[in-house]
């Protein structure tokens, strides 16, 4: 599945390190809602944590890791 520019934003976010918390602020949601968002993504992506969603993110072709 295709991430939506949203996803990818938080995606690009946790790539480069910040918190949910982190990321909620600079999103203007809750730090649950971003929790949701990351589930989303670690289905989509087919990955079970943090760790394993940045390396596949990073080793996906023509993908910036700038959000």
């Amino acid at each position: 599945m295709v991430l939506t520019e949203e996803e990818t934003a938080i995606a690009k976010f946790v790539v480069n390190g910040l918190k949910n918390v982190e990321i909620a602020e600079m999103m203007g949601y809750s730090e649950a809602t971003v929790k949701k968002r990351l589930t989303v993504i670690y289905k989509k992506m087919n990955v079970f944590n943090r760790l394993q969603l940045i390396t596949k993110f990073l080793s996906k072709k023509n993908i910036s890791a700038q959000p």
